[in-house]
């Protein structure tokens, strides 16, 4: 049991030095939110473990019905895009923990989007 104590310990530190999110780093009440247009948290349940990264977890929710059951998103660290069931994610990244590399990438992504709004504001006259 000492053994096992041992590298279960060390298990939990070396985990924890990856500083991954979590729930508590989310907001709402993941069962009743749009996903749509939020900054996702993916669950590194459903990484493999070489995958277990900051940049791996956050992802851009485009659109999927309500985003439920699948969402069709990108993911920000490398711009990935995919659709990934709903219940692989841990929830909505509150914005206070979005890092400043995930900020730039979110610019980006939403851009497009914004110039679109703004032209279809344009009054033809």
């Amino acid at each position: 049991p000492a053994v096992l104590d041992g590298f279960v310990g060390l298990y939990r530190k070396a985990y924890q030095k990856l500083g991954l999110f979590g729930s508590e780093h989310c907001i709402g009440d993941r069962a009743e939110q749009d996903y749509t247009g939020k900054v996702l948290v993916l669950s590194p349940d459903t990484l493999k473990e070489s995958y277990w990264s900051q940049e791996n977890q956050l992802w851009y929710a485009h659109d999927g019905f309500g985003c439920s059951p699948t969402v069709r998103c990108t993911c920000l660290g490398d711009g990935e895009m995919t659709r990934w069931n709903r219940d692989e994610f841990i929830g909505v990244l509150d914005e206070k923990f979005l890092p400043e590399w995930a900020q730039e990438k979110l610019a980006e992504l939403t851009a497009p989007q914004q110039e679109e709004s703004a032209m279809g504001e344009m009054k033809l006259e």
